[in-house]
């Protein structure tokens, strides 16, 4: 089961590029949120590439490996922070996303203190899942009491958030009991689990993948 996760990543890694490519050539023509949005397949793609480096390429047991994920996990949050803030125009929401966010990086701060280098802390991802689904519900429900998109299946930020929701909810649950998983069960399962994970992870970048293709469609009947 650790090959199938390896081939996993490495899928998902090619799966995240096309999502970046396609993120860089929306970039150059859109002047909203999906302006930027290439930072989100950047980040992971950045995260991929750690990943692989320490699968395949790292010949020191204690490397740097976790501690740069940690970093990514940090940056990503805060990626997902802004994003947030600009599809949500109230400031009454985007006070509460602010204040969301402060005690989150507070708590994954404290966490990178306490953790070892080169040691793998699952409570970094477990609590960043925790934030993006918050963020998640707390869209949907503006959306749907609101409805401030008349066809929201067209909109991008919809299929985005969607992705983003079904990614950080499914994935809590390996984040959060990782360890009790690998004290009480064989190493087999965990990687299995960690594969399904990173299935999660490519769902959620097809997921952007129709969000960039809705950005497209607008282009074509603009002009």
């Amino acid at each position: 089961m650790i090959t199938l996760n390896n081939i996993v990543i490495c899928v998902g890694t090619g799966v995240i590029f096309i999502s970046l490519i396609m993120a860089v050539s929306i970039s150059r023509k859109d002047r909203s949120y999906m302006r930027w949005f290439f930072l989100c397949p950047l980040i992971a793609f950045l995260a991929s590439i750690n990943t692989i480096d320490g699968i395949f390429f790292s010949r020191f047991p204690n490397n740097m490996t976790f501690t740069r994920q940690n970093y990514l996990i940090l940056v990503d949050l805060t990626f997902w922070f802004f994003f947030f803030i600009q599809i949500l125009n109230n400031k009454r929401d985007r006070m509460q996303i602010t204040i969301l966010l402060v005690i989150t990086l507070f708590i994954s701060f404290y966490l990178l203190f306490i953790s070892k280098a080169g040691i793998q802390n699952m409570h970094m991802p477990a609590l960043g899942a925790i934030c993006r689904t918050i963020f998640c519900i707390f869209f949907f429900y503006k959306l749907f009491k609101n409805m401030f998109y008349q066809n929201i299946l067209k909109e991008p930020a919809f299929w985005i958030v969607s992705g983003l929701f079904l990614h950080s909810t499914l994935s809590f649950p390996f984040f959060g009991l990782n360890s009790y998983i690998r004290s009480q069960f064989s190493l087999s399962v965990s990687f299995s689990l960690s594969a399904i994970s990173n299935m999660f992870i490519i769902i959620m970048h097809l997921f952007f993948l129709k969000a960039y293709l809705c950005t497209i469609r607008v282009y074509s009947q603009g002009t």
